[in-house]
């Protein structure tokens, strides 16, 4: 199992210069802990260790959809919309080259290694999500489950979705499938191409633990390694 873990870290490099107080922003858009929650002894766990705001390593080069609102690999603007900050030409092709092609190689190694120790290898997208609905987020329903799990037609095995929702469900919680963030995160060497390379998306959502108690916290961490016990299990049955 490949734990990626993109968007959980507040930290911007020294020298970046936002053109607004980013702290709201940070609170709105961090995968609060997530780091934390999904702590659990797998293959490998993969963290970018920078603000999503500075750098997303989750959206493409080229053809990314959410570039349009500012929101591409460098976030230009704020989650209302608003200026955040300018970034030339020059410098996103310096981050790419410092910050999101290392990243992206990172996880591939990892991946790669896996895959030449097992047959089947699964990687877990780890997220959180804002119970409200942010201006930035496509989807506008204002009503959202408990937990969203994110798939893949190829790359997603259903009976992986099948047991982690039930699990969920059995746990009195509101799953949804692709509801409301979709897809999950693959390698784009083996996009499409490696069906030995698994991949589903867990994201929680965030009123169930940030700003709880620790007590909270602890079982929200406890369903969640539930969750990955069902994809451990799933590794070591293939």
């Amino acid at each position: 199992m490949i734990l990626h873990i993109p968007h959980s870290s507040t930290k911007i490099p020294d020298g970046v210069v936002f053109d607004k107080s980013i702290e709201e922003d940070l609170l709105r858009m961090t995968d609060w802990r997530t780091d934390e929650l999904f702590d659990y002894c797998s293959m490998a766990t993969v963290v970018f260790p920078y603000s999503r705001l500075f750098c997303d390593v989750e959206r493409f080069i080229d053809d990314e959809p959410m570039e349009q609102q500012g929101h591409g690999i460098c976030y230009t603007k704020d989650s209302f919309g608003g200026h955040l900050r300018y970034v030339s030409d020059e410098e996103r092709l310096d981050i790419i080259e410092k910050y999101y092609k290392p990243h992206h190689t990172k996880f591939a190694i990892a991946c790669n290694f896996a895959l030449s120790l097992f047959n089947e290898v699964v990687i877990v997208d780890c997220h959180s999500f804002s119970d409200e609905v942010l201006p930035h987020e496509p989807n506008k329903n204002p009503i959202r489950p408990d937990f969203c799990i994110g798939v893949d037609d190829f790359h997603t095995p259903q009976i992986l979705v099948d047991e982690i929702k039930g699990y969920l469900e059995s746990k009195g919680f509101v799953v949804s499938i692709n509801e409301p963030f979709a897809g999950t995160i693959v390698p784009l060497v083996h996009y499409k191409k490696n069906e030995y390379l698994k991949s589903i998306m867990i994201e929680v959502n965030r009123k169930l633990y940030l700003g709880k108690s620790e007590e909270d916290f602890e079982y929200i961490t406890g369903i969640i390694e539930g969750a990955l016990n069902i994809v451990d299990a799933y590794e070591i049955s293939k």
